[in-house]
């Protein structure tokens, strides 16, 4: 029976036991657990570990989770297959393992963590970087460094000249932290430098990282409704991604690196490998098309009529519902951000376009429970950014006047995906 590992691909506590399983040459099962659909606190994952966190190895009758856990039973385990990972054949190596594996996790994982979520993390859920918090987390991780820089002038890796696993519990962090703005921390000290490049250079750990970076990546910000709109698909299909925020305050989204992947210069973009895609409506497609066989069946591919029906709802919420509600929002909600005053005649111009539009719904919701049939589809998914946005304005009784379109309204706004997506759309 082989090995099986529950975890997350961008998960870095599951990195930690894949790059320990590639050092032993030790062949192994990849269960992935969906973190965006909550899958890690809901049954039967939580049989397997309790805390609901990722990773969890199984070997046959035995269960293990805590990833520094995992790892020392493997390297025991496998004692004699690959690297030798914990010195087990010298009392005084594997104890000075012991002490620079102690040091990973209770000096220099806290304030690396906490980086990585100001950076990483927040970002993901809409959640502003807390400049305080990384300035005095870099402040801790630039004093553990220092010792690190001390250490590893006198010997080739932390426990000796010797790769073990006290250096390969370090790399997951590294990874995502060399691509933040603090990455100088590393890079500025010349033997940890070193050391980093050494390890990040070794098999079993670059093809963990080439996981890492082929990961889904959408670059955007979740309070913009086409960002939002990709948001609400890949936690629809229940997918893991990287969300790479783009700064609008400074015009990032109009200046290189972004403008290469998007020359429009508009959120989102996406990148999956080496495919690169913008315009939001095409990429809820793809995803779709991709991960058919995942989460509900967004563009009913086994019905040729419901797909084309589908479709025909896609073209409407482009063509005839998004133009009058873009300008809504935009007017009541977006340029008094910008410093600008609502335009009354405005609103009540696009107001009464989308009324013509939302009595259209009204019929059409009045014979089905979703606008391209009996179920929800990519056709209702994409209205839900901007519906959302009208919904706080005064403008809400466009919708809630119509017990049909309100009916629709609440249920597809209801829906778990969309719940998680909506906590990192904020005007305020």
């Amino acid at each position: 029976m082989a090995l099986k590992v529950h975890g997350a691909s961008m998960s870095t506590c599951t990195a930690r036991v894949l790059a320990c399983l590639h050092e032993k040459g030790v062949e192994y099962e990849f269960v992935s657990v969906g973190l965006a659909d909550g899958a890690h606190k809901q049954q039967p994952f939580l049989s397997l570990n309790p805390f609901g966190q990722v990773p969890v190895l199984e070997d046959e009758d035995l269960t293990l989770f805590e990833s520094r856990a995992i790892t020392r039973y493997l390297a025991h385990k496998y004692k004699d297959v690959g690297t030798d990972l914990l010195r087990l054949e010298s009392l005084p190596e594997s104890a000075s393992v012991n002490v620079w594996m102690e040091v990973e996790a209770h000096q220099f994982n806290g304030p690396m963590q906490a980086l990585i979520y100001q950076f990483i993390v927040n970002p993901k859920f809409g959640l502003p970087v807390d400049e305080q918090v990384v300035e005095s987390n870099s402040e801790k991780l630039g004093k553990v460094l220092d010792v690190y820089e001390e250490r590893l002038s006198k010997s080739k890796y932390l426990a000796g000249d010797y790769f073990s696993m006290a250096d390969l519990h370090h790399f997951p962090y590294i990874v995502y932290f060399m691509t933040t703005p603090k990455s100088s921390l590393i890079t500025s000290r010349l033997h940890v430098n070193a050391w980093w490049e050494d390890i990040a250079s070794r098999p079993s750990i670059m093809k963990i990282k080439e996981e890492i970076e082929m990961a889904l990546k959408l670059y955007g910000l979740p309070m913009s409704t086409n960002t939002a709109r990709v948001i609400a698909c890949l936690n629809e299909k229940g997918i893991e991604y990287e969300l790479v925020p783009v700064d609008l305050r400074t015009g990032a989204h109009k200046q290189p690196p972004f403008i290469s992947l998007n020359p429009f210069g508009q959120l989102p973009a996406f990148e999956d490998g080496e495919l690169t895609l913008f315009e939001s409506r095409a990429i809820t497609k793809y995803l779709a098309y991709k991960y058919k066989e995942t989460g509900p069946d967004l563009l009913r591919h086994e019905s040729i009529s419901e797909s084309a029906t589908v479709n025909v709802w896609l073209e409407v919420e482009a063509q005839q519902f998004s133009p009058p509600i873009s300008a809504l929002v935009f007017e009541i909600l977006i340029k008094p951000l910008l410093g600008g005053t609502t335009d009354p005649q405005v609103v009540e111009a696009q107001a009464e376009k989308l009324a013509k539009v939302l009595d259209v719904y009204e019929e059409r919701l009045s014979k089905a429970k979703y606008l391209a049939g009996d179920h929800f589809t990519l056709a209702d998914l994409h209205h839900l950014p901007y519906t959302f946005c009208l919904m706080k304005t005064a403008k809400a009784a466009l919708i809630t006047s119509r017990p049909h379109v309100l009916a629709w309204w609440e249920d597809i706004s209801a829906r778990s995906a969309w719940k998680k997506t909506a906590e990192g759309i904020k005007y305020t």
